[in-house]
């Protein structure tokens, strides 16, 4: 008897439907998105490294790619790590934006004030501004940074404001579905058996979701983070849809979601992505290799080619 072999490439349908009061309700269209690559362990610049490439040959168009955090596994000020997550995303063909996680902008250990600002300082070298848009003819997608607010603690990020931007992001684009993507989801988590919230700041949450329901072309808020599936209704606005993850903390497949909007409906399929044989050799850039070669990675920045802090 053949010996069960791990889920490949599959195919993951959840649909949900929403209302959206827009002109382009009656569009078809795709995008995708990939979260939580945590780059630094070899077989997560594999997957990373195999999921764009399956992502390069789908066989229709997708309208972004948005990398909704934690891109790399607390390397951000690390120039190997941080490039080859760079070098990876650059890789990718189709229109590309993303926004930071937790373990991009750390605020832990020693002086998590100091860390947190050049971990800032860091992702935007290697990564680009803090927050990020493109627009199509059919819809608007924004990936933006709320490490900042969502904390009790943390310190305000010099020059970036990211209610603020949101606002006059959402403000130029009313007539159109927009999709909100950022890392940690505003929605409370279910964990050790009880319901906790991911957001640490009540105050900026309540500021978060008001502003999202000034826009009602707001189709849905897209997350990371919680490395599991999520689709939580939200009374005061618009649903968040939590995505699968890349890493494989606690045995997780690597999975990216592809979503689907046709006529005011949103869908979604989560694609799951093959490891490599047991006993494949990965070298430090994500390549199998033989043992003997175990070359450094390249460190050099990506250009998301994507509307930044300035609009």
């Amino acid at each position: 008897m053949d010996a069960p072999r791990p889920i490949s490439t599959r195919w993951l349908a959840v649909a949900v439907t929403f209302a959206a009061a827009c002109a382009a309700c009656g569009a078809t269209f795709r995008f995708v998105q990939i979260s939580d690559t945590h780059q630094g362990p070899a077989l997560h610049q594999w997957r990373y490294r195999k999921a764009v490439s399956e992502i390069n040959a789908l066989p229709f168009p997708v309208e972004c790619v948005i990398h909704t955090g934690d891109i790399v596994c607390n390397g951000v000020n690390s120039p190997e790590v941080a490039g080859v997550a760079a070098e990876i995303f650059g890789l990718i063909a189709a229109p590309k934006i993303m926004c930071p996680g937790n373990h991009d902008l750390l605020f832990q250990y020693s002086d998590p004030t100091n860390r947190f600002l050049r971990s800032a300082a860091a992702y935007e070298t290697f990564f680009g501004p803090l927050a990020q848009a493109h627009e199509t003819s059919n819809a608007l997608y924004v990936a933006v940074c709320t490490e900042s607010i969502r904390r009790k603690a943390a310190p305000a990020l010099p020059g970036f404001d990211p209610l603020a931007w949101l606002e006059e992001r959402l403000s130029r684009s009313p007539d159109k579905p927009a999709f909100v993507c950022t890392h940690v989801p505003d929605c409370d988590d279910y964990r050790d058996g009880s319901f906790v919230p991911a957001w640490e700041n009540a105050e900026n949450l309540a500021a978060w979701r008001a502003l999202l329901a000034r826009h009602p072309n707001v189709v849905a808020v897209l997350a990371g983070h919680f490395h599991r599936n999520a689709c939580v209704a939200q009374a005061d606005g618009p649903p968040t849809i939590v995505a699968p993850c890349f890493a494989s903390f606690w045995q997780r497949q690597a999975a990216y979601r592809l979503f689907t909007y046709e006529e005011g409906r949103l869908s979604w399929q989560d694609v799951y992505v093959e490891d490599p044989p047991p006993g494949t050799h990965i070298n430090r850039l994500g390549f199998a290799v033989d043992p003997a070669d175990d070359s450094p990675p390249p460190a050099h920045p990506v250009d998301t080619a994507a509307e930044t802090n300035g609009g």
